[in-house]
């Protein structure tokens, strides 16, 4: 569930037909697709863009993921892509997220992705003293 003490980004937008099988069921790969959304939005949301942070020479590589299917989406319905910083270190940000029915809050999904700084050329550095803005938005 997402946390009360902390700033949750919120997204919302109906299932894509082309995201569904043939019974209209959401392909469990477009979960991903949506975390990956809301943390932009994330982002977005915090002054900053994942654009910007690339542009600046850094990049955000997946490191670990920890994802957990509640009940499927269906095509057409209107889900939420509720994402929030569960932890950060030196080299590291964990984002969380919890995809719900827009309408009922009915929980569909929640992941834990832990993402690794890097340099342009690939080696793992420090997150930037500038991320301090979006990393701790309620300080």
């Amino acid at each position: 569930m997402a946390p009360a003490d902390r700033f949750v980004s919120e997204i919302s937008f109906h299932v894509r037909y082309a995201e569904t099988d043939k019974m209209g069921i959401v392909h469990h790969a477009a979960y991903l697709v949506w975390f990956e959304e809301g943390r932009s939005a994330y982002i977005r949301d915090q002054g900053f863009s994942y654009a910007e942070i690339e542009r600046a020479g850094h990049f955000l590589a997946a490191g670990e993921l920890e994802a957990k299917y509640l009940m499927a989406a269906r095509y057409d319905q209107e889900i939420t892509v509720r994402t929030w910083i569960a932890d950060y270190r030196s080299r590291t940000v964990s984002f969380a997220c919890e995809i719900v029915d827009a309408l009922s809050g009915q929980r569909l999904f929640k992941a834990r992705l832990k993402l690794v700084c890097l340099d342009s050329a690939g080696r793992v550095v420090r997150l930037p003293a500038a991320w301090s803005a979006w990393l701790e938005p309620s300080r």
